[in-house]
């Protein structure tokens, strides 16, 4: 009888580990995706936040000046500000498991005057304060974009 017994216990445990290990796996893959969805929404809104106060300030006119916090997701390869033409963009660059995804791209409405690299994935996973100032350069306002420690 204890025989009996014993094998319908291992029996029972072995059919809830068969349905559990599954849902185990299932979930973990689904909190990954999750993540990866999380930082692709924080990757808009720091390229957003940006190029949005980059403009408020080359509206305000020189000599003005923002200092913002952004959060810069931990699969980050690169945040850039380049000029094109006579304004300028900011593009974020994050990793996945399928390679570097499809840039993060806002316009800034006005020309930069320090175009260049603002994080890569050595200062990927943390917060970044930022200095966005409108200064006069060439006979023009421009604006600059700059890390503050």
């Amino acid at each position: 009888m204890k025989g009996q017994v014993s094998t319908e216990l291992l029996v029972i445990v072995a059919l809830v580990l068969l349905i559990f290990i599954p849902l185990l796996v299932l979930v973990y893959f689904k909190a990954n995706e999750a993540n990866q969805q999380i930082a692709a929404y924080q990757a808009e809104l720091s390229v957003s936040r940006i190029a949005s106060l980059a403009n408020s300030v080359g509206s305000l006119g020189t000599n003005t000046s923002v200092t913002t916090d952004i959060y810069v997701p931990p699969n980050t390869l690169a945040m850039n500000v380049s000029s094109v033409g006579r304004a300028g963009e900011i593009s974020l660059t994050m990793d996945s498991p399928q390679g570097p995804t499809t840039p993060v791209v806002e316009i800034i409405r006005y020309p930069l005057s320090n175009p260049g690299t603002l994080a890569d994935k050595d200062s990927a996973g943390g917060w970044m304060r930022l200095r966005i100032s409108s200064e006069f350069v060439n006979n023009e306002a421009s604006i600059k974009i700059e890390k503050v420690s």
